[in-house]
């Protein structure tokens, strides 16, 4: 009994040892396309703090974050903000002007389409996926999901 159980905890370490392991230190290599029709890439970012949000324009979790987010602009205001669905241009367009994103010079609001790049590269199961990547590039930390905004924020703050 104590060897099936300990084979399954090394089984459960090693399966959790992969996964932390196959998040990506560097931001994917997104390809979008902005509402106004402009393409934008990740060799098009600025050196500096970055924040990637994956998301859907019809996600609760999204609007809920994107409405505290535009609250709190101070801890973004800083930093190189790319925000990245999958849905259509007439879904995204909606959004954009719902939140008045167009207003924040800082920030990138597109969609990848069916290429799911970003989705895969992140592995993302859930809505929104956030990764926050410091000034020289490297991941901070992501959050998936309904998170406490307020550790988001915390983590945003600290990110230089």
């Amino acid at each position: 009994m104590i060897q099936k159980l300990t084979s399954s905890l090394l089984m459960l370490v090693a399966a959790t040892a992969v996964y932390a392991q196959s998040i990506p230190n560097k931001i994917a290599p997104f390809q979008i396309r902005l509402t106004n029709g402009q393409q934008y890439t990740s060799s098009q970012l600025a050196k500096g703090p970055t924040v990637l949000i994956y998301f859907s324009p019809d996600c609760d979790h999204c609007q809920d974050f994107t409405k505290d987010l535009i609250k709190n602009y101070s801890v973004v205001a800083n930093k190189q903000v790319v925000m990245v669905t999958f849905q259509a241009m007439d879904m995204l367009k909606p959004f954009v002007k719902q939140y008045n994103l167009t207003n924040y010079p800082n920030f990138k609001v597109g969609t990848e389409g069916t290429s799911y790049l970003v989705q895969r590269y992140y592995q993302i199961r859930s809505f929104p996926y956030i990764a926050i990547y410091d000034k020289s590039g490297n991941l901070v930390k992501t959050y998936e999901g309904e998170q406490p905004h307020s550790e988001i924020f915390k983590t945003l703050k600290q990110t230089l």
